[in-house]
């Protein structure tokens, strides 16, 4: 892909994601399609809950959420947090939304960018829900953000946890990888994460989707299928369905060296 396409690809996505946060504030959450109903609950052992990026909102979602819910048959939750939020804050908003669904038997964690730093650190470093059985990570800044000493200190103290609290996820990712597994999924032209591997967490598998920046992860084409894939691995089989999807049987993972 030549770099005038590329830059234009990535403008789009950027533009797409602010242009859908009006829509995010106002319905701050998606919920389950079938939730309110016993029969519904009990059909939908598996929730997964999506935690949005910096500056964005629940409505960057919105393409891994139909995906999710009218091809995968999962029920999802969402949540807008605002700019600022610490990962202790995020974390809190997580327990609610997965102890607010109390039919789910597991529940699978997908975050974008601090999203992705913040589900980890749920598991990891905060009092959470024993039912979470992954985290996914899209694009999430594992070894800090390249740009970030070019942002006032205001600023960047709002768009970027402290170094010491990225440090603490990596260090302590070991202890906790075999308990609630991980899958980190890089772009391999994110200007915000450089190099590519710094987007991985150590000891975790990843994907490296290609032609894609930061934000154009959210609606690369790849994605929906990638997550859909890894959700169903560890899913629990429904009556009258084909197993889950064994590990030899996905797409090749790609580790970044």
């Amino acid at each position: 892909m030549g770099a005038a396409k590329f830059v234009a690809r990535e403008l789009a996505a950027t533009v797409r994601v602010a242009a859908a946060a009006p829509r995010g504030w106002r319905g701050r959450t998606h919920t389950q399609t079938n939730r309110g109903t016993e029969a519904g609950r009990a059909a939908a052992p598996d929730l997964v809950v999506l935690v949005h990026g910096f500056m964005a909102t629940a409505a960057a979602f919105a393409p891994l959420v139909d995906y999710l819910r009218l091809t995968e048959g999962l029920p999802v939750r969402t949540f807008s947090y605002h700019p600022g939020s610490t990962l202790d804050g995020i974390s809190r908003r997580i327990h609610h939304a997965i102890r607010s669904e109390e039919g789910a038997l597991r529940v699978h964690l997908v975050g974008h960018s601090l999203g992705g730093l913040a589900v980890r650190w749920y598991v990891q470093e905060h009092h959470h829900d024993p039912r979470v059985v992954q985290t996914i990570s899209i694009a999430s800044p594992f070894f800090g953000v390249e740009l970030a000493d070019l942002f006032p200190d205001a600023l960047r103290a709002l768009a970027f946890p402290r170094a010491g609290a990225i440090r603490r996820i990596v260090r302590n990712a070991a202890d906790h990888l075999e308990r609630v597994p991980h899958l980190s999924i890089v772009a391999d032209k994110d200007q915000l994460i450089r190099p590519t591997h710094a987007g991985i967490l150590p000891g975790a598998p990843s994907f490296l989707l290609h032609d894609t920046g930061h934000n154009g992860t959210l609606y690369h084409r790849k994605l929906p299928e990638i997550v859909g894939k890894e959700i169903r691995r560890l899913a629990r089989p429904r009556r009258g369905t084909t197993p889950s999807v064994a590990p030899s049987a996905m797409e090749p993972r790609l580790a970044v060296k």
